[in-house]
């Protein structure tokens, strides 16, 4: 094998074989093949139309893999064990001498061994219990390849193949009895014009079998000619390393889970210690029914989150241990763990995943008091700035909550000062240059601010000092009054920024504004959006005249509609009502008063002076804006700062 990185390719016939014979293999427990009919579809057809088919990468395998295995498989029923378990398209326990991991690409070859390879379900209650057919008969090409299940192959007699082909279907599937694909198509080409396989020994008007003889030539012609890139990595690179290469990847765009690979090692090796076999994406699920991971935890959203919020535990306590070894490390626990890198999460050592998995409950309850001590309430992962942060908070009260000894600092400590490093770091987009790195120093860097504390006798000495090293470590207080005031004018912001700026609002939502008895907050109710409090139609309807300079946005200073300042939380059906009118009418109609409603609408600046302004006669909205953006600005730089 080389020792280097290298391309190669693979037509259809040769992937099938190297599937086939266990050559390719895929890493036991990975994510299961989740494509459905119309994605599978659509690579055949691609396939058939000589058209780019994506890549696959590989790892080759030495003699010593770490990595467990197993062939390319789909779900059947286990008639003997009574239960649902893998079809494998190779013998299982057999590996020839030189194989390789699919470290990506899985969906595409499991596709490519069902479709064309004869890879099914035998029960026929199980998805893609049947056969993928070329219909030549079809003119519209887009719809040339149908997928017939097991009844429908039964009732239509398409098991004959004379009948297959008097309807204009050919199978895709590999007859056992042909020589390869190649000797196949090229029996398809010659039976296509045999009058035996048509009903009444009659072939086709001229014109239509020209057109089947055509679609069919072009269908063979791409399984013969249609190749897959394969990026292949030498088996000198250890699986830390390969974790590496997933993170390039991933930056890139390629759908590639370094989690898949963590699952399948702590499955094996946990399995191996006695005790069952950790299943990662079932527990991350698990996690996710927890107070406080409610829309944190899930093996379909970013499920590496949960895995570095374990690393970052391990990493905040003193007594731990001893991590993983990672291949070619001479001595056992060489290998240190500071930061959530892939390597990083790669290390962390099965002793330590099962001591959170049996604390989980604790786990999801920092996970929430992050969210308490950010944003003063619950809300979903999709809309916290970086949520990797997350795992500083949580790593810090793990380390206060199994090594209280050693933490001579309170909770309301660690709130403080995190709050001000987490509204900074997000204010200031300083995570956006890379944080996989920088997190281990953060996370080291604010346990030593919080270990300090006992030297100093009073709350607000150990404040004064921890405001000087919290600007050290972030080069920056945050922006200025000023600035945030900008920031909430401007209209919508891209990226971390703008869901730094909705946050404060997702968290503190509690009560819809113009129905009282409906719960907007998370995650009790789904039931809450960000609507406009001037409308988009009434602002367009009115950016003449007097109020042209402010609605405007090609004159405006800001697309002020667009702003945070022109935001609020609002049920869907609260809002059909409050787009229609002025914001002052949708008030009067639905008979709000100030006094009745103020805890709610403080929470989102909304005071009494702005309120006045939305429900009087003449609107003024840049008054409204201006006056609401200082709120928020306010708000925010009372967050920037280290306050017990």
């Amino acid at each position: 094998m080389s020792n280097d990185l290298h391309v190669q390719e693979a037509k259809i016939d040769q992937i099938i074989a190297n599937l086939k014979s266990g050559a390719w293999q895929v890493p036991q427990f990975q994510r299961d093949f989740v494509w459905n009919e119309a994605q599978v579809i659509g690579l055949i057809d691609s396939i058939l139309r000589s058209r780019p088919i994506g890549m696959v990468t590989l790892w080759a395998q030495a003699d010593e893999a770490e990595l467990p295995l197993e062939p390319v498989s789909i779900p059947d029923w286990d008639a003997e064990n009574k239960r649902t378990a893998p079809k494998y398209f190779a013998p299982k326990d057999r590996k020839p001498n030189s194989y390789y991991a699919i470290l990506d690409g899985r969906q595409r070859c499991t596709s490519i061994a069902m479709a064309f390879g004869g890879l099914h379900p035998v029960n026929g209650s199980y998805k893609f219990a049947g056969e993928f057919f070329l219909n030549v008969a079809e003119k519209e090409p887009t719809k040339r390849i149908l997928f017939k299940k097991r009844r429908e192959i039964v009732e239509e007699n398409l098991s004959t193949p004379s009948v297959c082909i008097g309807k204009g279907l050919f199978p895709l599937a590999l007859d056992p009895n042909v020589d390869g694909l190649f000797a196949q198509w090229l029996n398809y080409t010659e039976a296509v014009s045999d009058p035996k396989n048509y009903p009444g020994n009659e072939l086709p008007n001229a014109e239509e079998l020209a057109n089947r003889k055509t679609v069919l030539r072009e269908a063979f012609n791409g399984i013969n000619s249609t190749k897959m890139a394969v990026y292949v990595v030498p088996s000198s690179y250890r699986l830390d390393e390969i974790c590496e290469i997933f993170e390039t990847l991933n930056t890139t765009g390629t759908k590639v889970s370094t989690v898949d690979l963590i699952h399948s090692t702590l499955y094996a090796e946990t399995q191996a210690a006695g005790g069952g076999g950790i299943d990662l994406r079932d527990w991350i699920d698990d996690l996710g029914q927890h107070d406080g991971a409610t829309g944190w935890a899930s093996r379909n959203k970013r499920p590496e989150l949960i895995a570095q919020m374990v690393t970052a535990c391990y990493v905040a306590l003193d007594e731990k241990p001893e991590p993983r070894k990672r291949s070619g490390s001479p001595v056992k626990g060489s290998a240190s763990i500071s930061s959530v890198k892939s390597a990083d999460l790669l290390a962390t050592p099965a002793t330590h995943w099962r001591n959170v998995i049996q604390n989980e409950e604790r786990l999801a309850e920092f996970l929430g008091d992050f969210q308490k001590c950010v944003a003063e309430g619950y809300f979903p992962m999709e809309a916290c700035p970086y949520p990797i942060s997350s795992s500083i908070y949580v790593g810090l009260r793990w380390r206060k909550a199994f090594e209280p000894q050693a933490c001579r600092w309170s909770i309301d400590d660690l709130d403080a000062l995190y709050r001000a490093f987490f509204w900074r770091n997000a204010l200031t987009n300083r995570y956006d240059q890379g944080f996989l790195t920088q997190l281990g120093t953060d996370l080291k860097s604010l346990r030593g601010i919080l270990d300090e504390r006992e030297n100093y006798p009073s709350a607000m000495s150990w404040v004064d000092f921890a405001q000087g090293k919290l600007t050290d470590l972030m080069e920056t207080k945050g922006p200025s009054n000023e600035d945030l005031k900008a920031l909430a004018l401007k209209g919508r912001l891209s990226g971390a920024l703008q869901k730094a700026l909705q946050l404060p609002f997702i968290g503190r939502a509690t009560k819809d504004i113009l129905s009282a008895q409906t719960i907007i907050s998370f995650p009790e109710s789904d039931n809450f959006e960000m609507h406009h409090i001037y409308p988009r139609a009434w602002c367009a309807s009115n950016k003449s005249g007097d109020l042209k300079d402010v609605l405007d946005p090609q004159v405006a200073e800001y697309d002020y509609k667009e702003s945070i300042a022109n935001l609020t939380p609002l049920s869907r059906v609260s809002n059909n009502k409050w787009k229609a009118k002025v914001p002052g009418q949708a008030i009067l109609d639905a008979g709000l008063k100030f006094d009745h409603l103020s805890k709610t609408l403080e929470r989102y600046f909304i005071d009494k002076e702005s309120f006045e302004i939305l429900v009087a006669r003449q609107p003024d909205p840049l008054s409204f804006w201006d006056h609401r953006a200082t709120l928020i600005a306010n708000y925010f730089e009372r967050n920037l700062v280290i306050t017990l």
